[in-house]
């Protein structure tokens, strides 16, 4: 695997997600694909989420368009290596194993279908990964968890110390722990050993300490950078609960546009494959992800990306109006991005922001720009320029004012040592 190839594990096919699932979110679903596909060099997902996500099999199956961004170069998938020889299970021997054990969330006909999923096979880039390695991924994580600070905040001493032991003796007896041990086998290992009330009392603590290494597993075995739902959100807080010190803060820049941002997102799901590609070609784009990747080190390589990611992202803007997939603003009003940047940086040495990733090559953190889409129309006329915009320096993270009757996409960044996590908090709908 190419390991500096920006891969961003696009945890919204996640099959529990509402927009993953629910048919009626299949636009949503799509843009936020596209959108996904414009700020990142390649997407990866799991073979579970191509086999079992409805909204990803459906639009493979109904859309052409959507057929067309199954290629190398845009979408990834992980896929189980039974023997650790990189020869991978096919996606319709996933299938059939999911089948087997009653795993379906779609109807029985669409989900036996081999076309989409043989397609899909033969024409993304296939990343083995083996078992083992999310086992003791998953393993390791769950003793860190399990051992941590604000797992005694949340038991006490003596539950924490009793929960641990329990754990050990099911890790050496089944060589590893298993989520499903966690979701329902604690419970009558509990209950045997007659305290089965600490079930009863956390539960669901157990169980949110639990899904934070299950949803990070791929990402940390194959060392992708994922994007979440904020319905993943609640499990990273109590597994890694150190609240980041805030650094600086300045004021917010302000980005004009002249697209009525509430059609961005349902013009991002118009976009056709060429259109993608016509941007992704871009030297905007090009521009923006040297940048990215290169890592910002200095004020004025920070000022650089800053300038890259608008430059790219007014391209976007005047593309949708170009091919009048969006709306252009009336005259008397003019719609705005609003960008808040501030730094802060965790007692471990990791980096919580909002946005888009963008290395710190020097310190080893990480510094990030959010690239969040709101609907907004300010009745007063705006005296920015692109070139005027006021621009943050030494500062990371972006908020957007917030908007209740607007569609949008927004993107949270979480970073923790070496993990990089980018959370749609526009998903929140979902």
């Amino acid at each position: 695997m190419n390991e500096k190839l920006n891969r961003a594990y696009w945890m919204l096919a996640d099959t529990e997600l509402p927009i993953a699932k629910d048919l009626t979110n299949k636009g949503s679903f799509e843009a936020h694909f596209k959108h996904g596909l414009l700020f990142n060099e390649r997407l990866m997902i799991s073979d579970a989420q191509a086999v079992n996500c409805v909204n990803f099999r459906t639009l493979v199956n109904e859309s052409e368009e959507f057929k067309k961004l199954m290629s190398k170069d845009l979408l990834s998938i992980a896929v189980r290596d039974p023997f650790g020889t990189s020869k991978c299970n096919r996606l319709t021997q996933v299938r059939d194993a999911f089948h087997k054990e009653n795993k379906r969330n779609m109807a029985q006909e669409q989900f036996l279908s081999d076309v989409d999923l043989d397609f899909v096979n033969e024409n993304c880039e296939i990343i083995p990964y083996t078992y083992s390695s999310l086992r003791e991924n998953y393993t390791k994580n769950i003793f860190e968890i399990f051992n941590g600070e604000n797992a005694h905040q949340v038991f006490g001493d003596d539950i924490q110390k009793l929960l641990i032991e329990r754990l050990l003796i099911e890790s050496e007896r089944d060589q590893g722990l298993g989520r499903v041990f966690l979701h329902k086998n604690f419970e009558s290992d509990l209950r045997n050993i007659g305290k089965h009330e600490i079930w009863n009392k956390h539960q669901n603590d157990i169980i949110r300490f639990s899904d934070a290494p299950y949803v990070t597993g791929i990402s940390k075995v194959l060392n992708t950078n994922p994007i979440y739902s904020p319905l993943h959100q609640s499990s990273f807080e109590l597994a890694y609960p150190k609240k980041p010190q805030i650094i600086e803060k300045g004021s917010a820049i302000e980005i004009a546009t002249n697209l009525n941002l509430s059609s961005y997102e349902k013009a991002l799901s118009k976009l056709m494959t060429e259109d993608i590609l016509f941007l992704r070609d871009s030297f905007e784009f090009k521009e923006y992800q040297k940048k990215i990747n290169y890592g910002v080190s200095s004020e004025n390589s920070l000022e650089s990306t800053l300038d890259a990611l608008i430059a790219y992202q007014d391209l976007i803007d005047q593309y949708i109006i170009r091919r009048h997939l969006g709306l252009k603003t009336s005259k008397q009003f003019k719609g705005k991005r609003f960008l808040e940047p501030i730094r802060k940086v965790s007692q471990e040495s990791g980096v919580f922001a909002l946005g888009l990733a963008l290395t710190d090559a020097v310190s080893g953190g990480a510094l990030s720009i959010a690239n969040f889409f709101v609907s907004e129309f300010i009745g007063r006329q705006s005296t920015l320029t692109d070139q005027k915009m006021t621009r943050e320096k030494y500062k990371l993270q972006t908020s957007i004012e917030n908007s209740e009757n607007n569609s949008k996409i927004k993107a949270q960044h979480f970073i923790k040592d070496d993990a990089n996590e980018t959370i749609y908090t526009s998903l929140g709908k979902f």
